[in-house]
C-alpha cells in the first residue's frame, strides 16, 4: 500500500520547544576549606550530604569532620556541604604546596558554594587561622565575584577586652569587612559553622521564612560565660558569641558581620540580587519572540523585577515602610512603600542615543524597605494603688 502524500502539504505543524529557565544560586551551600590529603588539589572539591560519609573518608579525627559534625548537628539541618582541599602539604609525587589564599583563590573558580570555614589542625591556645590570615581570608572573599561569605572563629582573649584595640574582631571592624563572620569561642574552633548551619537553611523562595541569628541554639558548641563589659566589648567589635544568661539559657547574639550590617540582611540580600538577575535573564533568554524596544518590551522587565520583589515580600525580607531615601521616580522620601517595594524604570524617551542603539534597556531602578527584626524591647509598668 503506498504512503500517500504527507500531511504537511496541507498542515504543517512544527514543535518548538522553550529552553530550559537557567536555575539560580544555591545559598545555603558551605565550603570547608581543610589542608587533610584526602581530596586531592586536582580534584580541590567534593559534595557531601551526610558526617557518616565524612568520617568514612576522612576520619573522624579530622579537622574537616570536627567542623562538619558542628555544621550538620544545627536543627533543622543543612542538607549537604562541599569539602575542598588546601594542599598545605603535597600531594604523593607532586611539589605543590600553597598558602591558605592560593587554595581560595582556587576555590573561587567553582561556584556552587556560598559560605566558607577553614578547618586545620589547632595547637592548644591557638585558632585555626592567625589574625593576618583571617584578615588576608576575609579581603579576598570582600571582593570575590559572585558574592560569598567566611565564617570564622577565634578564642583571641583581646576580643572580649575593651581596651585591646589590636585583636583580630578590632581588625576586621576597622577594615569595615561586610561579608566575615566572626565569632568567639574558647570551646570550639568551628563555633562559626553552626550559625552558619542554622542560616543555611533558610529557604528563600517559600513563604515568611527569613530569620535573624540572634536568639539561636548551637548545638555542640558550649556556650561561654561572660560579664557585661566582656559582651560589651564583643558587640563594640562586631563580633559574635553564644553566651549564657542569668535565666538559664543561652543564645546566640548579635549576629552581625564585621562591618555591622546584620548577617540576615547581607545573605538575603545576596540572594535578592541573584533571584532578580536569574529571573529577569530568564525571561530575556526564554522569550520566543524578543522583548522589544519600546514601552510594551520594558513594561515587560518591570514586571520581571516586580514577580521577582514580590518573592523578598513573601519570605519575610522586605516589608511596607516609609522610604527614606532619595527620589526615584515618582517616589519621594517619606512616601510610603505600600508593597515594600517600588519598580521605576527611566522612559525610553531620555535614553541615550548610543544605548538604543547598544539594544540596552533603560535603567531599572528598585527602592525597597528590608523588614528587619526586633532584638530588643523595652516595657513600662505604671502603678497605682
Amino acid at each position: 500500500m503506498t504512503q500517500g502524500l504527507p500531511l504537511s502539504s496541507v498542515v504543517n505543524v512544527d514543535v518548538v520547544m522553550s529552553p530550559t529557565a537557567a536555575t539560580g544560586r544555591n545559598f545555603g551551600s558551605l565550603l570547608i576549606l581543610g589542608s587533610s590529603t584526602t581530596i586531592s588539589a586536582a580534584e580541590r572539591i567534593r559534595l557531601y550530604a551526610s558526617i557518616a560519609d565524612i568520617g568514612d573518608d576522612f576520619g573522624v579525627d579530622s579537622p574537616e569532620y570536627a567542623a562538619a559534625l558542628v555544621y550538620f548537628s544545627q536543627s533543622p539541618q543543612p542538607e549537604e556541604v562541599y569539602l575542598g582541599r588546601w594542599a598545605k602539604t603535597a600531594d604523593a609525587g607532586e611539589e605543590e604546596t600553597e598558602t591558605i589564599l592560593d587554595a581560595i583563590n582556587a576555590c573561587l573558580n567553582y561556584s556552587d558554594w556560598y559560605g566558607l570555614i577553614v578547618a586545620d589542625e589547632v595547637i592548644s591556645g591557638s585558632d585555626v587561622l592567625d589574625a593576618d590570615d583571617v584578615v588576608s581570608v576575609a579581603a579576598i572573599i570582600e571582593a570575590a565575584t559572585p558574592s560569598r561569605i567566611f565564617g570564622v572563629t577565634s578564642g583571641d582573649a583581646g576580643i572580649i577586652s575593651t581596651t585591646e584595640t589590636t585583636d583580630v574582631a578590632s581588625r576586621l571592624k576597622s577594615g569595615r569587612y561586610g561579608r566575615t563572620f566572626l565569632q568567639y569561642s574558647i570551646s570550639s574552633p568551628y563555633a562559626a559553622a553552626s550559625a552558619f548551619g542554622r542560616a543555611f537553611t533558610v529557604n528563600f523562595n517559600a513563604s515568611n521564612t527569613t530569620i535573624t541569628l540572634k536568639f539561636k541554639q548551637e548545638p555542640t558548641v558550649t556556650y561561654e560565660t561572660l560579664n557585661i563589659a566582656q559582651a560589651s566589648a564583643v558587640d563594640a567589635k562586631n563580633a559574635n558569641v553564644f553566651v549564657y544568661y542569668a535565666n538559664d539559657t543561652a543564645i546566640l547574639q548579635q549576629g552581625v558581620m564585621a562591618n555591622g550590617d546584620f548577617f540576615d540582611e547581607r545573605h538575603g540580600l545576596d540572594w535578592l540580587q541573584n533571584y532578580v538577575q536569574t529571573n529577569l535573564y530568564n525571561l530575556l533568554y526564554t522569550s520566543p519572540s524578543k522583548i522589544p524596544q519600546t514601552d510594551a518590551g520594558v513594561t515587560r522587565l518591570l514586571a520581571g523585577v516586580e514577580q521577582s520583589m514580590d518573592q523578598s515580600v513573601n519570605n519575610g525580607l522586605v516589608a511596607p515602610g516609609v522610604w527614606n531615601g532619595g527620589a526615584i521616580g515618582q517616589l519621594s522620601s517619606g512616601d510610603t512603600l505600600t508593597k515594600g517595594y517600588y519598580v521605576y524604570a527611566q522612559p525610553l524617551s531620555a535614553q541615550a542615543q548610543a544605548d538604543r542603539e547598544a539594544r540596552k534597556s533603560p535603567l531599572i531602578q528598585v527602592a525597597c524597605k528590608l523588614a528587619g527584626a526586633i532584638h530588643y524591647a523595652d516595657v513600662q509598668i505604671n502603678v497605682v494603688r
